[in-house]
This record gives structure tokens, C-alpha cells and sequence, in this order.
């Protein structure tokens, strides 16, 4: 593996966990067979051959709590912020790091693993864009015209076009049961690997037209001409936003931690 601590390129993950979710209240503290979810992103990330360090960024005390207790680094941040990429902005300019790739890793995807962010970053360091971000193929219609699954169109270099909440690119003239069968369709992994110039632009640039009509704050960079390496993954990721969620995640670690002893 192409190691960027030799390449004097300095990276670190901050995990932003807000407590407060309207449909998982206290989300980042739900067990998950044995361990709080947040925990599980943190070791998982922890593992990381590239990353120098990793924060959970948090606005709640109980989090803070728990955290500490299995000994991650923690940083209190106002309630009142608007996303999860202004918590990670807060954390570098209250701790004034000066690293080169910032990586926003959502606290709720306990799927997600060390090696699939070490090559992710690899990869988008040696692109010419401002962030990078995961994505993924869509294989079936009920991701396709699910709100919650974020889609993103790219071009043939793997920067982005645009994302959106609806299926893009519309396939015109094909009833939409046979969209998947003659055309790729990505989904995106809210996951971003930030150069440091470009995170600090997020927080200065105001909320665009675009990113409030779709309310996917990615799209404030993108209309401001910021690009987007995407890098495609086959893992199995599920972010955690319902129960129904939850209990999935639940089997697939619970049948992972089986087959492994």
C-alpha cells in the first residue's frame, strides 16, 4: 500500500456523533451487539495504516462520556451547528490542525472499515480535486426511489456531476422496473476526505440554492465549482437512519463475528 505518512502527507478522521436524531434518539449510544455504534466506527477506522489520528466530535456529554471511556479522542462542539461537515471545521480550527486531508466519517456506519478509507485517500491525494467521497453501485429499484439514498452521476475520471435525491440520470422512454438493466446508477456513501483549503471554503460559503432544494450540503462546494473524485466500492455499507436499519447492521456484524471464530 502507497503510504502517505512517508509522503509527509498528514491525515486525520474526525467522526462527528450528534445525539440528538429524530428517528434514533441517543443513535450514537444504541448497542450494537455488545458495544455502542460509535465505538464500532471508531475501532474500525482506528485501524487505519494512513490515518495519524482520529477525533469523535460530539455536543452532548453522554457521548463524551462513553467515548472517553474507550479511549477515543473527544471534542465538545456547539449544538447549533448546521451539519456534520461545520463539526468537523470546528474541531480544526479549535485544536488548529494543520493537516493536508481532513476525513468526515458519519458516527452512524459501522460497516465501514479502515482499508476502504485508507484507499480511498490514496487515491483521491493523487487526483486534482477538493474532496473525495465513496461511492457505490445501486442494485436494486427500492434504492433507486428511495429519497434517503443519496444518487451522484460521475464522469468517465471519476469526478462527480452532480448528486441528487432522485434517480439520475432520468431514463426516458423505459419503465423505471428496467432502469438498473441498461444503465449504472451510484449511490453515494456520505463519507469525505477534505483537503484542508477546501473544508475551511465550505464554512465560508453560504448555502446554495441547490443544496437547500435537495438538502445535501455537498452540493454547496460543487456549485461553487469545487470538484468530487468518487471512488467506487463493492463493500456492504449501510448507514444507520431507521430500526429497520439498525437490525440489519445488527445481523451482519452478528453473522461477520460468527464466521470468524
Amino acid at each position: 500500500m502507497d503510504n502517505l505518512k512517508e509522503r509527509e502527507v498528514f491525515c486525520i478522521a474526525i467522526i462527528p456523533a450528534r445525539y440528538d436524531s429524530t428517528r434514533l434518539p441517543g443513535k450514537p449510544l444504541i448497542d450494537i451487539n455488545g458495544k455502542p455504534m460509535i465505538q464500532r466506527v471508531w475501532e474500525n477506522i482506528s485501524k487505519s495504516k494512513i490515518l495519524h489520528t482520529v477525533y469523535i466530535a460530539t455536543d452532548d456529554k453522554r457521548v463524551e462520556q462513553v467515548c472517553k471511556s474507550f479511549g477515543a479522542n473527544v471534542v465538545m462542539t456547539p449544538k447549533n451547528l448546521l451539519s456534520g461537515t461545520d463539526r468537523i471545521a470546528y474541531v480544526v480550527r479549535t485544536l488548529d490542525l494543520l493537516d493536508d486531508i481532513i476525513v468526515n466519517i458519519q458516527g452512524d456506519e459501522p460497516l465501514v472499515n479502515s482499508k476502504l478509507i485508507d484507499d480511498m485517500i490514496i487515491n483521491f491525494s493523487t487526483s486534482l480535486c477538493e474532496v473525495g467521497t465513496i461511492i457505490k453501485k445501486i442494485d436494486s429499484v427500492e434504492d433507486l426511489e428511495n429519497p434517503n439514498c443519496v444518487k451522484v452521476t460521475i464522469k468517465n475520471d471519476y469526478t462527480a456531476l452532480y448528486f441528487s435525491r432522485s434517480p439520475i440520470p432520468y431514463v426516458r422512454d423505459t419503465d423505471k422496473s428496467q432502469w438498473l438493466k441498461g444503465q449504472t446508477f451510484w449511490k453515494h456513501i456520505g463519507i469525505y476526505a477534505y483537503r484542508s483549503h477546501a473544508l475551511e471554503r465550505f464554512t465560508q460559503l453560504p448555502q446554495t440554492d441547490l443544496e437547500l432544494s435537495e438538502n445535501l450540503e455537498q452540493l454547496r462546494l460543487m456549485q461553487n465549482d469545487d470538484k468530487y473524485y468518487c471512488f467506487p466500492t463493492k463493500d456492504q455499507i449501510i448507514g444507520v437512519d431507521t430500526q429497520e436499519d439498525l437490525e440489519r447492521v445488527r445481523e451482519i456484524i452478528k453473522f461477520r463475528t460468527k464466521t470468524m471464530t
